[in-house]
C-alpha cells in the first residue's frame, strides 16, 4: 500500500469514526445535564466513585484486548484463523473479569458498604468489559457501521433512561447505575449478534480453538498493556478514590461533573483520530513502511490535536463559567483555572498514545507499563500527602504533572525508534492564542457584562486556528 493509500486511509478512517462519536459525546452531555440535576452534590460524589472504580479495574482486566488484538489480527487473518484468536480472546477475558470482579467489590465495599450496588457495578462491569471486547474485532475488521449502530443503541438507551430517572426516580443511584447497565448490556448483545459471536462460541468444534500458547501469546503482549492502562487511568481519575476515602467533599461534585462532561465532549475529537489511525499505524510498521511515513502520520495527528484543543483553551478561559452554568448549574460551577487544567490534562493524556507508539508498534509495552506505574505511584504519594490539604485543586495540579512526566519519558525512549518533531513556531503560535485569551478574561474583561465581546473573541480566534491549519487542510482536501 503506497503513501498515499494510507493516507487517505486514515482521513476517511477518521470521517467514518465521527458518527461513532457524534451520539456518546451528545449523550455524555445529556447524561452530565440530568445527573446534575437528579442526584445530590454528595450522590454525584458517590456516582464518581462508583464509576472511577470500574474505569480502573475495566481497564486492568481488559485494557489489553484493543492492542492484542489490533497487533495480532493480521497474523491471524493471513493464516484464516481468526476464529481461534476471537475464542481465546474471549477465555482470557472471562478468566481476567473474575480477578477484576473481586477487586472492584472489595475496593467499592470499603467505599460504601453497599451490596445492591456493588451488585449492579459487578454487572456494569462486565457489560462495559465485553462491549470493548467486541469493539476491538470491529475496528480491527474496521467494520465501523456496526459500531455506530451499537454506539447509538447504547446512547439512546441511556438518554431515555437518565430522562425517566430525571422525571420519576430522582435521588434514585440504583436506577442510575441499572439504566447504565441496561444499555451496555444490551448494545453488547447487539454486537454479538451481528458478529456471529453466539455461533461461534456455541459450535461444538469451539473447545478444540482453545490453545494455550495462543493464550499465552497475546497475554504476554498484552498484560504489559493492562498494567499501562491501569496505571495511566489511576493517575488520570484514581483522585476520586482517594476522595471518598478522605471523605473531601468541597468541589468533588463540581470537579467530576466537568472532568466527565470534558472527557466525554473532547473523546468527539480525540477518539475518531486515534480509532482510525492505531491499526494503520500497526500495518504501516508491519508492512515495513518508511519510519519518515509513520513519523508524518503521528505529526500530523498531534498538530491537528493542538489545533482542535486551542479553540477549547480560548473558550475555557472566555466563555467557560457561562457555559458551565447552562449544562450544570451554578451549583456544580467550577473556576476557570481549574478547569482550564482539568481539559490541559486530558490533551496531554491524548498526545501520550502517540508519542509512546515507538515503544508500542516494537513490543516493549513493558517498559510503557513500568513508566506509568512509576509515574502512578509518585502521583498516589503525592495526592495522599497533599489532598488531605489542598483537596481537589491539589489532584487537578498532580494530574497535569502526572500527565507532562509520562509524555516526557515514554517520548524518551520513543524517539529513538519513531521521533517526531512540531516546529516551535507552531507551538508558540497556539500557545500566544490562549494566553491572550487568559489575559484578556482576567485583566480586561473581567465581568459577565462583556460576554458578547468574549463570543466574538471565540469565534475570531477559532476561525483563525482552523483556517490556518496545514493539516486540516489537507484531509479536509483527502476526504473531499
Amino acid at each position: 500500500m503506497n503513501k498515499q493509500s494510507h493516507e487517505n486511509n486514515l482521513n476517511k478512517d477518521v470521517l467514518k469514526y465521527l458518527p461513532v462519536k457524534i451520539l456518546p459525546a451528545f449523550s455524555g452531555l445529556l447524561t452530565i445535564y440530568l445527573l446534575t440535576r437528579t442526584l445530590s452534590m454528595s450522590l454525584y460524589s458517590n456516582y464518581a466513585f462508583l464509576t472511577a472504580i470500574i474505569l480502573l479495574f475495566g481497564q486492568l482486566i481488559s485494557g489489553w484486548i484493543n492492542s492484542s488484538v489490533i497487533f495480532f489480527y493480521p497474523e491471524y487473518a493471513v493464516n484464516n484463523s481468526l476464529d481461534a484468536l476471537k475464542l481465546n480472546v474471549i477465555a482470557l477475558q472471562l478468566m481476567l473479569y473474575v480477578i477484576g470482579a473481586i477487586g472492584f467489590a472489595i475496593t467499592c465495599y470499603i467505599g460504601l458498604e453497599d451490596f445492591s450496588i456493588i451488585l449492579i457495578g459487578l454487572l456494569l462491569l462486565l457489560s462495559q468489559t465485553f462491549l470493548n471486547l467486541l469493539y476491538s474485532f470491529l475496528q480491527a475488521e474496521r467494520r465501523v457501521f456496526v459500531q455506530i449502530q451499537s454506539t447509538s443503541i447504547q446512547s439512546v438507551i441511556q438518554i431515555i433512561g437518565l430522562s425517566i430517572c430525571f422525571y420519576y426516580y430522582k435521588e434514585n443511584l440504583y436506577f442510575v447505575m441499572g439504566v447504565l447497565f441496561l444499555s451496555y448490556f444490551v448494545a453488547s448483545n447487539y454486537v454479538m449478534y451481528c458478529d456471529k459471536i453466539y455461533g461461534l462460541i456455541l459450535d461444538k468444534r469451539s473447545f478444540s480453538f482453545l490453545d494455550f500458547s495462543i493464550g499465552k501469546k497475546i497475554l504476554f503482549y498484552g498484560l504489559p498493556v493492562c498494567v499501562w492502562f491501569f496505571a495511566s487511568q489511576f493517575y488520570a481519575i484514581g483522585d476520586r478514590v482517594l476522595f471518598k476515602y478522605f471523605n473531601i467533599h468541597n468541589l468533588v461534585g463540581n470537579y467530576a461533573a466537568f472532568r466527565d462532561l470534558s472527557v466525554g465532549l473532547s473523546g468527539f475529537i480525540t477518539m475518531p483520530l486515534l480509532m482510525a489511525s492505531h491499526p494503520i499505524i500497526v500495518q504501516m510498521w508491519k508492512t515495513n513502511v518508511d519510519i519518515a511515513e509513520i513519523e508524518k502520520v503521528l505529526t500530523q495527528n498531534i498538530k491537528l490535536l493542538l489545533t482542535f484543543f486551542t479553540p477549547i483553551f480560548i473558550g475555557i478561559f472566555l466563555v467557560g463559567d457561562w457555559v458551565l452554568t447552562q449544562v450544570v448549574g451554578l451549583e456544580y460551577l467550577l473556576d476557570n483555572n481549574l478547569m482550564f487544567l482539568v481539559v490541559f490534562s486530558i490533551f496531554f493524556g491524548t498526545v501520550s498514545m502517540y508519542l509512546h507508539k515507538g515503544l508500542e508498534v516494537t513490543g516493549r509495552t513493558m517498559l510503557m507499563a513500568k513508566i506509568a506505574l512509576t509515574v502512578a505511584f509518585l502521583s498516589l504519594i503525592l495526592n495522599i500527602f497533599f489532598i488531605p490539604m489542598y483537596g481537589v485543586k491539589a489532584a487537578v495540579l498532580i494530574s497535569v504533572a502526572s500527565q507532562i512526566i509520562y509524555c516526557a519519558a515514554v517520548y524518551h525512549f520513543s524517539k529513538e525508534i519513531i521521533c517526531i518533531k512540531i516546529s516551535y513556531i507552531f507551538i508558540y503560535k497556539n500557545l500566544f492564542l490562549i494566553l491572550c485569551a487568559w489575559f484578556i478574561s482576567n485583566y480586561i474583561l473581567i465581568t459577565d457584562t462583556f460576554l458578547v465581546i468574549r463570543v466574538c473573541i471565540l469565534l475570531i480566534s477559532a476561525i483563525y486556528v482552523l483556517l490556518s491549519s496545514k493539516e486540516l487542510k489537507e484531509m479536509v482536501q483527502t476526504i473531499l
